[in-house]
């Protein structure tokens, strides 16, 4: 699901059988980010030894057309809960578009678990969405950095 060693040969078959790729960038960055803060050496040899491939692999897989979702895989080190935002950038750093950055992280992840009434802003779904300074098409941190949050809603009612 992660994606991390993708040829072409496996992308066919994911895309053949609608597999979701949940890149999750954010484990793997936020060690390379954070290398000199305390994590461990093993977890930043690694982190930079697969890093290209992995971002080769999201940007093949994304220029393939096949279905992403957003995920951190959070608890990795300097991968915080409640962080997810931040996924964000990684994905559009690589390539990937502002708009298929915020529908990977909504509507697509709905899909991938099924939640069909969550992840988009359309009648008879729930009512969950933020509303920030600044347009996130034209600059994704605007999504991330929370000095930038101005309404939280959840099931139609604000909460923050």
């Amino acid at each position: 699901e992660h994606g991390i060693f993708l040829t072409d040969e496996w992308i066919e078959v994911m895309l053949a059988a609608g597999t979701y790729l949940v890149p999750t960038l954010s484990a793997l960055l936020n060690i390379v980010e954070n290398k000199d803060r305390g994590v461990p050496a093993f977890a930043v040899e690694k982190s930079l030894r697969i890093k290209d491939r992995h971002q080769e692999s999201i940007k093949m897989f994304y220029k393939a057309g096949g279905k992403i979702a957003m995920g951190t895989d959070a608890g990795t080190p300097y991968n915080l809960h409640g962080a997810n935002a931040g996924e964000l950038r990684f994905m559009t750093d690589i390539g990937i578009s502002n708009l298929d950055a915020l529908k990977f992280s909504t509507s697509n992840a709905a899909d991938l678990l099924t939640l069909n009434e969550r992840g988009r802003i359309q009648k008879n779904c729930f009512a969950d969405f933020l509303i920030v300074d600044g347009n996130p098409l034209e600059n994704i941190l605007q999504v991330s950095d929370r000095k930038n949050h101005r309404l939280v809603v959840k099931n139609g009612k604000a909460v923050v």
